[in-house]
């Protein structure tokens, strides 16, 4: 088996996908200690990634306002960087161009992605595994495995990865998704907290009620009411969390709650928002990067499904998560969220109340006192 010395991972998917491949950066460079491992990504995953050590540089790419022009000199790039192993969870077309530019000898993709004659070896995406297993079974072609793809041509063909973990490298795979914080970004989280009077014995309990999809918030009012329970039963600290894009969100919430949160929404690079959730015990939100980051720094999570489904297999990856979700005939409906409910009734958010929550909230975060 041959060394790789300059590796990439191509990710521009969500924030959420990006955490949810933390673990194949940790599992490269268990592999290829020697190696030189750069990502391609977005500009929120540069910031997510920054302090991850197993990375060794970033590529960011803004793949929204970079254009023709900046597409083409990210190719030239590339292809001047001279990779000889690139790897690609993503499955676009577009991500499929930028894996072929590097002129990598080793092209790994997934056999259903967009373009897949531009990857030289292929692998099985099994629906049925979680995304971080997935995202972890693109390294098939290196396991010693008796299931291993066999070679024609010169090219790994497609085949069924053995799972995830089995059969490659003393002690397998490290499954869980991390994040790590720099001194840095610690001490500037620490003034947010102690400009909101937090102390250090105080239970904190984040709230992330965005999306990027309307479909998949929970209710303005479910989580004001959520937040005043919280407050009386817990006596915690909550603190309401969030993108700037997602001020009118938390203004809706704000306007209806009893006992007023820490309101931090658009007050946070992502680096800091990583800090923030990692001083709470337990975070509370919707299918959202935020549970995704939360799992990654092992805080116990709450995740409030909608449209969308754990079945998919993006759910919080970890040990202490929560699941809140209604059985209904029409969901899954997407595998996003749509942009409303196609059948005008929104029940699988609606139906979803402030009990259900805090009985979630309850098997996650045992009562005080």
């Amino acid at each position: 088996m041959r060394d790789y010395k300059k590796i990439l991972v191509v990710q521009t998917a969500f924030p959420g996908d990006i955490v949810l491949t933390t673990p194949l950066f940790k599992a490269l460079k268990k592999r290829f200690p020697e190696s030189k491992l750069a990502v391609l990504t977005t500009p929120p995953g540069y910031e997510l990634l920054r302090d991850v050590k197993e990375i060794d540089s970033i590529i960011p790419y803004d793949k929204r306002g970079s254009g023709i022009t900046g597409f083409i000199k990210l190719m030239r790039r590339l292809r001047s960087d001279s990779f000889d192993l690139c790897i690609s969870p993503h499955r676009s077309s577009r991500t499929a161009l930028m894996v072929f530019a590097t002129g990598a000898p080793v092209r790994i993709g997934f056999s259903d992605a967009s373009l897949p004659f531009l990857y030289n070896r292929k692998v099985y995406r099994d629906k049925a595994l979680h995304e971080v297993e997935r995202i972890l079974s693109l390294l098939t072609p290196f396991s010693p495995s008796p299931q291993s793809p066999p070679v024609k041509g010169g090219e790994i063909e497609e085949s069924p990865s053995p799972l995830a973990g089995e059969g490659w490298g003393e002690g397998g795979f490290d499954k869980a998704p991390y994040l790590e914080i720099s001194a840095e970004v610690w001490n500037r989280a620490r003034k947010l907290f102690e400009d909101a009077g937090i102390a250090s014995n105080d239970t904190v309990i984040g709230i992330a009620p965005g999306s990027v999809w309307a479909t998949k918030r929970w209710t303005a009012e479910g989580y004001a009411s959520l937040i005043d329970g919280l407050a009386d039963r817990y006596d915690a600290k909550v603190l309401l969390i969030g993108s700037p894009s997602e001020r009118k969100t938390g203004d809706e919430i704000l306007s209806l709650t009893r006992h007023k949160p820490v309101d931090l929404i658009g007050k946070t690079t992502l680096r800091q928002l990583i800090a923030v959730i990692d001083r709470c015990r337990l975070l509370i939100g919707n299918d959202s990067a935020p549970g995704h980051i939360a799992a990654a720094r092992m805080v116990s999570v709450v995740s409030i499904f909608g449209p969308t489904s754990p079945a998919f297999g993006y759910y919080p990856y970890g040990k202490d998560v929560v699941i809140v979700e209604k059985e209904l005939s029409c969901r899954p409906c997407h595998h996003h969220g749509p942009k409303k409910c196609p059948e005008g009734h929104f029940r699988c958010m609606r139906d979803i109340t402030v009990d259900d929550v805090m009985d979630a909230v309850n098997k996650a975060l045992p009562r005080k006192h």
